[in-house]
């Protein structure tokens, strides 16, 4: 699904035409702001969009910062005042001033003349300044006076002088003060050698390559400019320009490439483990068998449950995972379903198995699901013990089943070969704990071990939508630990498991290696077979299931076919198919995936089944939408349309179609396709008749005459005129009379006139046949 550019810059609060550029400079083809771009490509851009934001909001603090900073700067000192005299010590607190030259004594002056309530008298004079000296600066002050201060200036004595210290020049004291004192370099300390060689990982900027060959960027970028390249420091350099610059100062490069995502997951999975963090693990038992040989059956018996009766119809419909105690030692077990159409199922549950059990019925012999699951088990590279069930029926023969074992090199060890069998009995009991046995001591001969000390890997067996959980994925945790809060990727999905759940319903804070779970707290529902694996890091987790899911998307683009020249008759040959659409919704994913392969084997060169949608979940408002526009039916396998969508339905004429056993969905599917059929078109001889007379009228043309030798004429078949065993005409009957008047049918024996439809070459001796085209219905192979 897309998004389209407007609403996403609503979204995010900028410009349309802005991502239009952005997706323009990405070479991503977009004519407006109405276009629309994948969701991986959206939220790139939305990470785009919020780093610059976040990078132009550092950059205004910073500079806010700056700028308080200089104006809280000490400004230069300016040049001292004229000091006053104070009586009594410096107040507490404060520290004291720097001394300086004593002025010249002043000399003495009367005391100052006081006035009413014997206050002094407020005086401009300075302390030793005379009253003509005083008068002399408040002419001065006023402006006037210039000419008697240039000729009494050089009249006053310098005693008579107040003493100011000498002014330094402007700017003298700022210069001082920010002036940068020359490093004093130590001879201990050798300055740093350039390397003669680097290695750095693609891609490239121009700081790391700076970083690694020891060179200022600025010398780089001088280097850079005087070949007519601009650059700046963040810059990806190409692998041509870093040789350049590793040739221009001597040093040589090797430029690794960085590690894909996909690459250090598949590293994950492959790094070998400790000796030391290997511990023993259960082995995991898969029945495998023909349906309806007793598989559930017999792990119902080894489980003391149940199950069966929840399957409908008594067959298993999707791999069931439990865990087992067998002689206080763990046992899982999976089962899985028999009918051909579940061959890919019975396939993923051979790959994850440690020892497989075949299951044959004993009065049933082997059967060509049973032929499968051998080689599916052969395959996997893991023993195989047959389980003999259905042992206590009166026409069991175990004997014949051992026999045809051994046509298919599966020689049993009581006959000298290799193959444990083991005659047991779902209903009665027997054999049980011979089969138990036996797999105890095979999962020994194994030495099953795993590291609980990792994180998880897995397999999905199932995956399905709970409206109380979300998604829900059935795995079995293969090697590891996997922990409540634990990011995991499953295929092209992601998340943080929030539950746990054995197949007790116990809902777990972590489980180990060997152990089937059900998690919650995927986005999407992983494809079943999927490989889980945990993650440390939930961003490269998220990202790595986007590039999942966008190459997913990419291989199914390239697998369509555009047409050519040389292409063009056969896709104009194929438009002329006719096709039954369908939209199919299942409960679980791999019912899903067996369902469209079921169906897609229906198809033939005439007719074809096009899903136009599987998805996991009910029936929706979308869903008939769909349907109603495609003229397609809505298959619900185990789900039920919601409210909405039925009422929808109704209102649209849409048939939704609601199934409980999968092979009932196949059935009807064939039905329908057989109707599209064109049927077979067989031609059945009726009469024949020897023209014996000719009569010809002006109006009518030539009328053959004759006697009927065999079958019957009926005016509505088609005849053909056959001359010298030839067929000289090959159309319709105009008229049939008999005795001068109008007959439908003429049977053997008798005579009558015929007319045909636009022919008048007609001879004595020609043989009239009438025959009939029968339609009879095709059924798919």
């Amino acid at each position: 699904m897309g998004i389209r550019l407007h609403i996403l810059a609503k979204e995010l609060g900028t410009p349309s035409k802005e991502l239009v550029e952005r997706c323009r400079e990405r070479g991503i083809k977009v004519k407006s702001h109405l276009g629309s771009v994948p969701e991986p490509i959206a939220e790139v851009l939305r990470k785009e969009i919020v780093w610059r934001r976040e990078r132009e909001k550092r950059e205004a603090e910073k500079a806010a910062e700056e700028k308080e900073k200089q104006k809280l700067e000490v400004k230069a000192p300016r040049a001292p005042a004229r000091p006053r005299a104070k009586k009594g010590p410096a107040p507490k607190g404060r520290a004291p001033r720097e001394e300086t030259p004593a002025p010249p004594p002043a000399p003495a002056i009367e005391s100052k003349p006081r006035g009413r309530g014997g206050r002094p008298v407020r005086s401009s004079r300075f302390a030793g300044e005379t009253a003509e000296a005083a008068k002399d600066k408040r002419l001065r002050a006023k402006g006037k006076g210039k000419e008697r201060d240039r000729t009494q200036r050089s009249a006053i004595k310098v005693e008579d002088r107040v003493w100011r210290p000498p002014k330094k020049e402007p700017g003298q004291a700022r210069r001082q003060r920010f002036r940068r004192r020359p490093r004093k370099e130590r001879a201990d300390i050798p300055k740093p050698e350039r390397p003669t060689s680097a290695e750095i990982e693609a891609p490239v900027s121009l700081r790391e390559l700076s970083s690694a060959i020891a060179v200022k960027v600025g010398d780089i970028i001088r280097n850079l400019l005087l070949k007519g390249a601009v650059v700046s420091i963040n810059d990806y350099l190409s692998e041509e320009t870093v040789q350049q610059i590793a040739e221009a100062f001597s040093v040589e490069i090797n430029i690794r490439k960085a590690k894909t995502l996909e690459e250090e997951a598949l590293e994950q999975l492959t790094t070998p483990d400790r000796p030391e963090d290997l511990e023993a693990r259960a082995p995991v038992v898969t029945f495998l068998g023909h349906v309806d040989h007793g598989k559930t059956s017999l792990l119902d018996r080894i489980r003391q449950t149940n199950v069966t009766d929840q399957e409908f119809g008594g067959i298993t419909q999707h791999i069931g995972a439990y865990s087992v105690e067998v002689d206080n030692k763990r046992v899982v077990f999976l089962d899985t379903p028999g009918h051909e159409a579940f061959t890919a199922m019975r396939a993923r549950g051979a790959n994850v198995t440690d020892v497989v059990v075949l299951v044959i019925a004993a009065d049933d012999g082997v059967m060509p699901q049973t032929i499968e699951a051998i080689n599916h088990a052969r395959a996997a590279s893991v023993p195989i013990v047959v389980a003999l069930n259905k042992i206590d029926k009166p026409n069991a023969n175990p004997m014949r089943v051992r026999q045809q074992l051994s046509e298919h090199e599966m020689v049993p060890h009581d006959w000298g070969g290799n193959t444990e069998v083991v005659e047991v009995s779902a209903i009665t009991g027997q054999g049980i704990d011979d089969l138990l046995e036996v797999l105890t001591l095979e999962a020994e001969l194994l030495e099953l071990k795993g590291n609980p000390k990792k994180h998880a890997t897995g397999t999905v067996l199932e995956a399905h939508i709970s409206e109380a959980r979300g998604v829900v994925a059935t795995v079995l945790v293969r090697d590891g630990t996997l922990r409540r809060g634990d990011h995991v990727i499953c295929g092209g999905a992601s998340g943080k498991v929030r539950a746990i759940i054995d197949d007790q319903g116990r809902n777990l804070d972590s489980v180990g290696p060997a152990t089937p779970v059900e998690i919650s707290g995927i986005d999407i529902p992983p494809e079943a077979g999927d490989t889980l694996q945990g993650a440390a890091d939930a961003q490269r987790a998220r990202e790595l299931a986007q590039e999942r899911l966008l190459r997913r998307r990419e291989e199914a683009l390239a697998q369509q076919e555009h047409v050519t020249l040389e292409t063009l008759f056969t896709h104009l040959a194929a438009a002329k198919v006719k096709e039954a659409a369908v939209i199919l919704k299942t409960d679980v994913k791999g019912s899903a995936e067996v369902l469209s392969e079921a169906l897609n084997k229906l198809s033939t060169d005439e007719v074809r089944v096009r899903i136009l949608h599987a998805a996991v979940g009910g029936v929706t408002e979308s869903d008939v939408l769909l349907a109603d526009a495609s003229n397609a039916i809505v298959l619900a396998f185990q789900v039920v349309p919601e409210d909405r969508a039925k009422t929808l339905a109704e209102e649209k004429r849409v048939e939704i179609r609601s199934y409980q056993v999968i092979y009932e969905v196949v059935d009807d599917v064939k039905m329908a396709l057989e109707g599209l059929l064109e049927p077979e078109k067989r031609e059945k001889i009726v009469g024949h008749l020897n023209v014996t007379n000719l009569f010809r009228s002006s109006k009518l043309g030539i009328i053959l005459g004759g006697r009927v030798t065999d079958g019957r004429l009926t005016r509505s078949d088609r005849a053909r005129l056959i001359r010298d065993s030839r067929v000289v005409y090959d159309g319709r009957i105009l008229s049939l009379r008999r005795e001068k008047e109008d007959a439908r049918e003429v049977q053997t024996g008798f005579e009558c006139g015929v007319r045909l439809a636009n022919f008048n070459d007609i001879r004595e001796g020609d043989v009239l046949e009438t025959y009939v085209i029968e339609e009879i219905a095709r059924k798919l192979s």
